[in-house]
């Protein structure tokens, strides 16, 4: 039998086309899909949050992967096996606050503005105490931007205080614009009895309505120009 090259069809190859159906989603998330679907069950969990005698499961997996706290705090606790870790969240006094948590870790839902809704400002904050404490930068961000929905004149003090303590700079900065461009509003905030209880936070809108720089350096006084 002879093991010669077989020479080429044809002087001149002619190009063939074959079509096939297209492939059926192409980046499949199978594994983040089976994750899901685990935690929705609470099958082969290994860990267990606590809040006020509430438990949620979870996989120490996917709670290190997503927060450097989680890692270094699990692995610090690793226990024998079969054993479930426990996280007690001694701070938080929602734990609706901890399901939103979870739920944005395992990505249970789009991740949009009108997809986070919790139900109370109670338990928003709550929220971004947790972001903040396990450093969860994405869930923070979503938590602000529910401050920024239904704004009123009711419960803007809250709102500005609650960014003072969570540092979300950004936030307090644009509601305190938006308080100056009305002045029908910035004076309903200034005659509020809840304003009283924040110096810092009036002093900040006094200065937002005035223009007036950070810092208490008298401005020079501008002379008159003579007759």
């Amino acid at each position: 039998m002879s093991l010669e090259r077989m020479p080429e069809l044809g002087s001149k190859p002619i190009a063939l086309s074959v079509k096939l159906p297209a492939i059926k989603n192409q980046n499949p998330d199978h594994l983040g899909d089976g994750l899901r679907e685990l935690y929705r069950r609470g099958e082969f969990v290994d860990v267990q949050l606590v809040c006020l005698e509430q438990m949620y499961c979870a996989h120490r997996a996917v709670l290190a992967s997503k927060s450097e706290v989680f890692k270094q705090g699990l692995s610090a606790s690793m226990e024998a096996s079969g054993f479930r870790q426990e996280v007690r969240l001694a701070d938080i006094s929602n734990p609706e606050a901890v399901k939103v948590m979870l739920d944005h870790i395992y990505v249970m839902e789009k991740v949009t503005a009108e997809a986070y809704n919790p139900k109370t400002q109670d338990i928003n904050k709550d929220v971004l105490k947790l972001a903040q404490n396990f450093r969860l930068p994405c869930l923070a961000e979503r938590a602000a931007h529910w401050l920024a929905k239904d704004l009123t004149t009711g419960n803007v003090v809250e709102r500005l205080t609650i960014c003072e303590d969570f540092g979300l700079d950004m936030l307090k900065d644009k509601i305190l614009e938006q308080l100056t461009l009305n002045k029908r509003a910035l004076a309903e905030v200034a005659r509020s009895p809840q304003i009283m209880n924040y110096p810092t936070l009036m002093r900040a809108l006094l200065q937002q309505a005035a223009g007036a720089p950070e810092d208490d350096t008298p401005q020079p006084k501008k002379k008159g120009r003579k007759a």
